[in-house]
């Protein structure tokens, strides 16, 4: 997960943009979360249902008032507007055509909206079905 990127972070990082080892160390714990717990179990915050219930209320086909609607959380979001990583597709992993960035309030509201919605349950079941039997044991049957 998250691998091919770990080569180009050193390279992007040299011109000042301390963010983005932080917003690759999230998306890889953000896909090892999704894949073990599942999206219905992922918890990000106290307040994932007040800020899934204020995004699809502003944004129920994804319009472009975004700055107006994280403006409400930039004291109760750490960070709200730094910089991360974000899959265009719930149903791939992070890679370099799977990804772009986006501020941090946008990735909380769009990942809660996919765990609730059931977008992300495709690829955790898939991680699944390719990990079954690779419990690292003794024996495939653990």
């Amino acid at each position: 997960m998250c691998s091919n990127f770990e080569g180009k972070i050193n390279t992007l990082n040299d011109d000042g943009t301390e963010w983005l080892p932080k917003a690759f160390q999230q998306a890889q714990v953000h896909m090892k979360l999704l894949l073990s717990l599942g999206p219905s179990k992922i918890k990000f915050s106290p307040l994932d249902e007040k800020i899934y219930e204020s995004f699809r209320n502003a944004f129920p086909d994804f319009d472009d008032k975004w700055i107006n609607w994280m403006d409400q959380f930039k004291n109760d979001i750490k960070a709200f507007d730094s910089k991360s990583l974000l899959r265009k597709n719930p149903e791939g992993d992070y890679s370099s055509q799977n990804t772009t960035f986006c501020l941090r309030a946008q990735f909380l509201a769009i990942e809660i909206a996919r765990n609730k919605e059931g977008l992300n349950q495709k690829i955790a079941d898939a991680y699944k079905r390719a990990t079954s039997g690779r419990s690292g044991g003794c024996c495939s049957r653990c």
